[in-house]
């Protein structure tokens, strides 16, 4: 059986990829020699795969797992996909990181970092403790999973006895579902925001800082993920140019 193949034309300038068949994937650029252009030849399963990588990434804003690349292309084999992915990644056309379900990434383009060296941990008031391995990697990936993430900026200081400030952001999961652990935001009967957490063995939410203001949930936005915090970022001073007389 001779299957079809495909061929990415990738140059340093511009890059045309030109399919076999019906269809053809996104212009690339890689960065090289000037001039230099590089030819990389694609099964069909192959092209197909790495538009459905590249539509998830850029879209959705990180990559598929396995499961869900075999489910869409009803591989049932985990090898199977692997298999797929080694070849796209020998081609130059992805990039993985070891143990990390998600962690594929655009060879073509910037990624929206999600991971990020572990360098150590710092206690309060001691010494840095060094990470124990040097390639060591933290994922804040799984705190965007899901089809509908938002954020809810933070204003005020109600909720400063959970450790979370004016400017904070309150990443927030709206389809994940509501179990014991979790904590909820949600609105009340002022229409104010509220964090819950879910009691053991109910679906009750509760306020999650003693002593708030007890109210009945009106709808539940979703359970929230992460919080981010900003910095701000020093810039280098403008230097005003020197007027020769």
């Amino acid at each position: 059986m001779i299957k079809a193949a495909s061929e990415i034309v990738i140059s340093n300038r511009a890059s045309v990829t030109q399919a076999a068949g019906s269809g053809s994937l996104a212009q690339h650029e890689r960065s090289g020699m000037s001039g230099t252009v590089k030819k990389i030849s694609l099964t069909k399963r192959q092209r197909e795969i790495y538009e459905f990588l590249r539509d998830k990434i850029i879209n959705r804003g990180y990559g598929p797992t396995v499961r869900e690349i075999g489910l869409h292309f009803d591989i049932r084999s985990p090898n199977g996909v692997m298999c797929h992915l080694k070849a796209l990644e020998r081609k130059g056309l992805i990039s993985r990181e070891q143990n990390m379900s998600r962690a594929i990434q655009l060879s073509d383009s910037p990624q929206n970092r999600l991971s990020v060296s572990l360098i150590g941990s710092a206690a309060s008031g001691g010494p840095i403790q060094p990470s124990v391995s040097s390639d060591e990697m933290v994922s804040f990936s799984t705190m965007f999973e899901g089809a509908d993430v938002a954020c809810l900026k933070v204003e005020g200081n109600a909720f400063s006895a959970l450790n979370i400030s004016s400017g904070d952001y309150l990443i927030i999961n709206r389809e994940s579902p509501v179990q014991p652990g979790c904590h909820v935001a949600a609105l009340d009967d002022r229409h104010s925001v509220i964090i819950c957490t879910v009691q053991e063995g109910t679906n009750h939410l509760t306020p999650a800082i003693p002593g708030s203001y007890s109210s009945t949930t009106r709808q539940v936005l979703g359970v929230i993920t992460g919080v981010v915090r900003k910095f701000k970022v020093p810039t280098a001073p403008v230097v005003a140019p020197v007027e020769s007389k």
